[in-house]
C-alpha cells in the first residue's frame, strides 16, 4: 500500500471514529432534550393546583402564566430535540391538520374582529386570548410528535390523575369555603370540568390494567367521584355529563362487543334510556334541580344564548373575534337579563354560539371537524380492537370527547380545561393517527448542523427571553401591582397603577376600570385630602381615555368614563365636568340602547344639571325597557325624593317592593324611606319603620330618638318619654337636646 494509500485509509478511519463520537454525543443529547420535555409535560399537568393570592385573579392568572413558561421551555427543548434527531418533527394527519386549520382561524378572526389587541391578549380574568392559544397548540404539537409509544401516554394519563386526586382532598378536606368550593380552582364549574378528564381517565386505565394496578385506579376514581358529587356546590352539567358518559360507555361496549346478544341488547338498552330521559325531563324535581331556570323561563343563559345567535347574524362568516363577545353583547342587550341577577357577561356560556359569535361560521365548523374527525378516528380504532379490556382506551376517548362537549354546552373553558383538551387531542392522535401521515416534514442534515444547532440555540434562547419577559412577567407583574393598588392608600396607590398600564399591553383592559373604582370610592370621604383626590380623578380619566382608545366600541369603557365625570363634579363643582359625563353617557346610548343603567347614570347627570324632568323621563325610560325589573323603579323613587316629590316617591318605592326589591332589608336604604316618610309627616308608617331600623341596628340612638319623636307626633307620650331615656344611654351627646324634648312632653 503505497503512502497516499496510507493517509487516505486513516482520514477514513478518523472519519468513522469521529462520527461514532458524535453520532454518541447527540444520541445523549437526544435522551437529554427527551427527559427534558417528558418531565416539562409532567410539571405543565400541575397547572390546576397553582394559586397565588398577591395576583389579580389568583385563580387564573397565575395558572395561565406558569403552563405558559412550562411550554416555553419544552419548546427550547423539542426543537433542540428535533435538530438532534429529525423523527421528531411533527407528521401532520387529518386531525393535525384539523387543529392547525382550527387555530389558523382563530388567527384570521382575531385581525378581522374588533380588537385584535383583546383578542391577543385577553383579560387577567380569562388569559385565553392567541398568546394562551398558540401555547396550547405547541402542547398538542409536542405531545403528538414526541411520544409514540403507550407506556409515555399511561404515565402522562397518570400523573394528570394524581393532580386531579390531590386537587380533590384538598377539596375534600379543607376548612375554607373557598377550598370546599372550587379548590385551587376557584370555580366549582371550572373544577367539575376539570375533574371529568382525569375521572375517565381513571376510567380507562382502571379497565385497561390488571393486577394492584386497578386497585390503584380505583381507589384514585372514587376521591375524583366523591370531588365531584360532595363539594360545596356540585355542578348539574358536569354531573349530568357524567351520567351520559357512562351511559356512552356502557352502550359502546355493547355495540363493538363481537357478541350478538350484547349489540341487540345495546339497542334495547338505547331505547329505554331516551324514553326515561324524556319521562324524568318532564318531572317538576328535573326542572328544579337540573334547569336554570330563576325567574325567566330557562334562565339568564337562555337570554344571553339569544343575544349571541342575535350577534351573529351580524358578522356571520367570521364573527366579532375572539375574546371581544363583550362588544356585541352590549349592542344586543336583552332588558330582561338583570331579571335573573346578571348584568354583564363576556362569554355566552355555551361553547356552540361562544365559537360561532367570537369566530363565525367558519370557526364553528373548524372546531366541530375536530370532534368529528376524532371520533371517527377511535370509532375506526375500536373497531380493530381485539382484546376486550383495550377496548375502553379509544371507547373512553369517544365518550370524554362527548363529555367535554355537553358540559361546555353550559359553561366555558379556562386554561385547566383547556390544555386536558389538547391532551387527549394529542393522545387521540397517537391511537388512531399515528400510521395516517398526510404530509410529512423533513430535515435535510449535513457537515453544517452542528452550526446550525448553535445558531438556533441562541435564537431560541432569546426569543424565550422575550417571550419570558413581555408575554410572561410583565403580565404577572402587572396583575402583582393590581392588587397593591387597589389595597394601597390613595396616595401611593395612583402611582401604582400608572405603572401598571405601562407594564404590560393587557392592562389596559381592566386597570382603568379599577383604577376609576378606586378612585371614585372617596368621592364623598371627607377626610380625604382634595388636591390628592382631584389629581387621582385626573390621572384615571386620563387612563380612562386611554382605554377608550384602544377599546372605541367598547360600552363599559364608556359607562364607567360618564360616571366618573359625574363623581368627578362632586369633588369639584364643575359643571364641565357634568358636560364630558353627559357625551360618554350618549355614546354609550347608542353602543347599549336597552341597558337600564346608560338610563340611570344619565339621569344622575341631568340631576346635577338641574334638568330634573329629564332626569325623570331618564328613569322612566328605565322603567319601560323591563317593567319587571325592580331597581328601576327604585331609582326613580330616589329620584322623586331628591327633587322633593315624596307622594310619587312612595308610589314608586311600592313598585320597587312589588317587583322583588327588599328596600326593608337594607339598612341604607331604609334610612331613605325614613326620610320620605318624615317629609310626607306620614307618622304610623314611620313608626313601623324605625322599630324595623332598630330591630336592624339595636345599637343606634338616632333610630330610638327619631322613633321618639314619631311617638310624640302620634300621641303617645309614654313610649316616647322611654325610647328617648334610651337614646340617651345609648349616647350621651343627645343629651342635651332630648332632655329639652322629654321636657315639651305634656305630663
Amino acid at each position: 500500500m503505497g503512502k497516499k494509500s496510507r493517509e487516505k485509509t486513516e482520514r477514513r478511519l478518523l472519519d468513522e471514529g469521529g462520527s461514532d463520537v458524535s453520532n454518541k454525543r447527540r444520541s445523549n443529547l437526544e435522551r437529554v432534550y427527551f427527559l427534558i420535555i417528558e418531565w416539562g409535560i409532567y410539571l405543565a399537568l400541575f397547572t390546576p393546583l397553582i394559586f397565588l393570592r398577591g395576583y389579580f385573579f389568583p385563580f387564573v392568572t397565575p395558572k395561565t402564566i406558569f403552563f405558559r413558561i412550562v411550554v416555553d421551555v419544552i419548546l427550547i427543548a423539542y426543537i433542540l430535540l428535533v435538530l438532534t434527531n429529525r423523527k421528531y418533527l411533527p407528521k401532520f394527519n387529518i386531525l393535525t391538520i384539523s387543529v392547525t386549520v382550527f387555530f389558523g382561524i382563530l388567527i384570521l378572526t382575531s385581525f378581522t374582529g374588533v380588537n385584535f389587541e383583546k383578542s391577543f391578549w385577553s383579560t387577567f380574568e380569562r388569559m385565553t386570548g392567541l398568546l394562551t392559544f398558540f401555547h396550547l397548540f405547541v402542547f398538542f404539537i409536542i405531545l403528538s410528535s414526541v411520544f409514540k409509544e403507550r407506556k409515555y401516554w399511561e404515565r402522562i394519563l397518570t400523573v394528570s390523575i394524581l393532580v386531579g386526586v390531590f386537587l380533590g382532598l384538598y377539596v375534600l378536606l379543607g376548612d375554607a369555603a373557598s377550598s370546599r368550593g372550587g379548590g385551587t380552582i376557584g370555580n366549582t364549574s371550572f373544577l367539575s370540568a376539570y375533574l371529568l378528564f382525569d375521572i375517565f381517565f381513571a376510567i380507562i386505565l382502571l379497565f385497561a390494567k390488571t393486577g394492584v394496578w386497578r386497585i390503584f385506579y380505583g381507589a384514585t376514581l372514587a376521591v375524583l367521584l366523591a370531588t365531584l358529587f360532595l363539594n360545596i356546590e356540585p355542578t348539574r352539567g358536569a354531573i349530568g355529563a357524567f351520567f351520559i358518559g357512562v351511559f356512552i360507555l356502557i352502550f359502546g361496549y355493547m355495540i363493538f362487543s363481537r357478541n350478538k346478544l350484547l349489540k341487540k341488547l345495546a339497542f334495547i338498552l338505547l331505547v329505554l334510556v331516551i324514553l326515561g330521559g324524556i319521562g324524568i325531563s318532564q318531572t317538576s324535581f328535573f326542572k328544579e334541580k337540573f334547569i336554570d331556570i330563576k325567574d325567566l323561563p330557562g334562565g339568564a343563559r337562555k337570554v344571553v344564548w339569544s343575544m349571541a345567535f342575535e350577534s351573529w347574524q351580524e358578522k356571520p362568516l367570521l364573527g366579532w373575534g375572539p375574546e371581544n363577545f363583550n362588544i356585541p353583547f352590549a349592542k344586543y342587550f336583552n332588558p330582561e337579563l338583570p331579571l335573573t341577577f346578571d348584568v354583564w357577561y363576556d362569554r355566552v356560556h355555551n361553547i356552540v354560539l361562544d365559537v360561532l359569535v367570537t369566530s363565525g361560521i367558519l370557526g364553528l365548523l373548524s372546531y366541530l371537524s375536530i370532534f368529528v374527525i376524532a371520533i371517527f378516528g377511535l370509532i375506526r380504532n375500536c373497531l380493530k380492537v381485539v382484546d376486550k379490556k383495550n377496548i375502553f382506551i379509544p371507547l373512553g376517548m369517544i365518550t370524554l370527547l362527548a363529555v367535554y362537549f355537553l358540559q361546555n354546552i353550559w359553561v366555558f373553558d379556562m386554561i385547566s380545561t383547556y390544555m386536558m383538551f389538547f391532551l387527549i387531542l394529542a393522545f387521540i392522535s397517537f391511537l388512531s393517527f399515528s400510521n395516517d401521515t398526510v404530509v410529512s416534514t423533513t430535515l435535510s442534515v449535513n457537515h453544517k448542523t452542528s452550526y446550525l444547532h448553535l445558531l438556533t440555540g441562541v435564537l431560541l434562547i432569546i426569543t424565550t427571553i422575550f417571550t419570558f419577559y413581555f408575554g410572561n412577567i410583565q403580565p404577572a407583574r402587572a396583575s402583582k401591582y393590581i392588587v397593591e393598588g387597589i389595597s394601597s392608600p390613595l396616595e401611593k396607590a395612583i402611582p401604582i397603577f400608572q405603572k401598571t398600564i405601562k407594564t404590560s399591553p393587557m392592562s389596559i383592559f381592566e386597570v382603568p376600570e379599577q383604577f376609576s373604582r378606586k378612585i371614585t370610592g372617596f368621592t364623598f370621604d371627607q377626610k380625604q385630602n382634595k388636591e390628592v383626590l382631584e389629581n387621582g380623578f385626573t390621572v384615571s380619566a386620563q387612563v380612562l381615555k386611554e382605554g377608550l382608545v384602544k377599546n372605541p366600541q367598547d360600552f363599559r369603557f364608556h359607562l364607567i368614563l360618564g360616571r366618573h365625570y359625574n363623581d368627578f363634579y362632586h369633588v369639584t363643582r364643575d359643571k364641565e365636568k357634568l358636560n364630558q359625563a353627559q357625551n360618554y353617557l350618549e355614546k354609550t346610548i347608542e353602543l347599549s340602547p336597552k341597558n337600564q343603567q346608560v338610563y340611570w347614570s344619565l339621569a344622575q347627570t341631568r340631576l346635577s344639571q338641574g334638568r330634573l324632568e329629564e332626569a325623570i323621563e331618564l328613569m322612566q325610560k328605565s322603567i319601560d325597557l323591563e317593567p319587571r325589573y325592580s331597581k328601576s323603579h327604585w331609582y326613580l323613587a330616589m329620584t322623586y325624593k331628591i327633587i322633593g316629590k315624596n307622594d310619587l316617591a312612595i308610589e314608586k318605592v311600592k313598585d320597587a317592593e312589588r317587583t322583588g326589591y327588599n328596600w326593608k332589608g337594607n339598612l341604607g336604604d331604609l334610612k331613605k324611606v325614613i326620610e320620605i316618610y318624615q317629609n310626607l309627616q306620614d307618622y304610623e308608617n314611620l313608626a313601623l319603620l324605625y322599630l324595623l331600623a332598630i330591630e336592624s341596628d339595636p345599637g343606634n340612638a338616632q333610630f330610638r330618638a327619631g322613633l321618639a319623636i314619631t311617638y310624640a307626633n302620634l300621641g303617645q307620650f309614654e313610649k316616647a318619654r322611654q325610647l328617648a331615656k334610651e337614646a340617651i344611654e345609648l349616647n350621651p351627646d343627645f343629651a342635651l337636646q332630648l332632655e329639652e324634648f322629654l321636657e315639651s312632653l305634656p305630663k
